[in-house]
């Protein structure tokens, strides 16, 4: 059994008026990297997402049973975060990024760290929020929640081919309620809903959508661009599962173990037999 780490959600999961925030989050092993490499065009990134935190989540507040409901449940910053948290675990705080400057094409090298782009618990986090949006056509009161990995999920194959119906959908299945001043409901939401609430959902979860704002030294634009902590982790357990199984041979075939055994293992323990084994070649070599 691999030893989980425990983290710090930005929003937490309500249940009941209850917010669970405190994770236990255990580091990826051997099958996680072959499931990704396996599902890489099967499934979408929210669903790939939702797999991957059911597995590699212990517990959750005082919920001892993660399921796909309970992960999906979750707000989108709070997966981004644990997605980070998964890959500082596993494979350390430094993230290595390839960048393509908009306006002259020069790729950069960038160098980040999961710490730097890790942020602190929301001190605002509620079940769900309440704003007064004013616009030319309308005054209006809404209740709303922030978007879930089941909203992506819902609308992921929609956005696929149209992002902004996908955004759409998203929105309309987080508003709860829009009504006028004297309290009358509307049906449809007005333009003014559509266009300012994203924004403040947004606000109120910073962590869903990390923005790096870079200067390309080539020649000196500046430019912002959104780091997605599921893509880049899943294409990073992609390139990485190409090895995998050649490390998987080599501890087979010197120490005899299953690959049930080796594939349980985290990526750090297989380089620590691995590096052990390689010290021991190079001794009986020189004898």
């Amino acid at each position: 059994m691999n030893i989980a780490a425990t983290v710090t959600l930005p929003a937490g999961l309500w249940i009941k008026g209850e917010c669970h925030r405190r994770a236990e989050l255990q580091p990826l092993t051997g099958i996680d990297e072959s499931f990704h490499a396996e599902q890489e065009w099967t499934l979408m990134p929210a669903q790939r997402t939702t797999a991957q935190l059911t597995c590699s989540l212990a517990r959750l507040g005082s919920i001892d049973k993660i399921t796909q409901q309970v992960v999906r449940s979750l707000t989108i910053g709070d997966r981004e975060a644990l997605l980070l948290h998964l890959r500082r675990l596993t494979l350390g705080d430094r993230l290595q990024c390839l960048v393509e400057c908009p306006s002259c094409q020069e790729r950069m090298d960038i160098e980040l760290k999961v710490s730097d782009l890790l942020l602190p618990p929301y001190s605002h986090s509620q079940e769900s929020y309440e704003r007064a949006i004013i616009g030319d056509e309308v005054a209006c009161h809404v209740v709303f929640r922030l978007p879930t990995g089941a909203d992506q999920e819902e609308a992921a194959f929609l956005a696929a081919t149209d992002p902004d119906a996908g955004a759409a959908l998203i929105l309309h299945r987080c508003v709860k309620s829009v009504t006028k001043e004297d309290d009358k409901p509307i049906e449809n939401l007005p333009t003014t809903v559509t266009t300012q609430l994203p924004t403040i959902m947004a606000e109120l979860d910073p962590q869903a959508e990390i923005t790096l704002n870079l200067s390309c030294p080539a020649c000196g634009f500046k430019f912002s661009t959104v780091f997605d902590a599921a893509t880049y982790l899943f294409q990073e357990l992609v390139n990485r599962s190409r090895h995998l199984y050649q490390e998987v041979h080599l501890l087979a075939f010197n120490y005899h173990w299953s690959e049930t055994e080796i594939m349980r293992m985290t990526s750090k323990k297989r380089h620590l037999y691995l590096g052990l084994l390689n010290e021991g070649l190079k001794g009986a070599a020189c004898l």
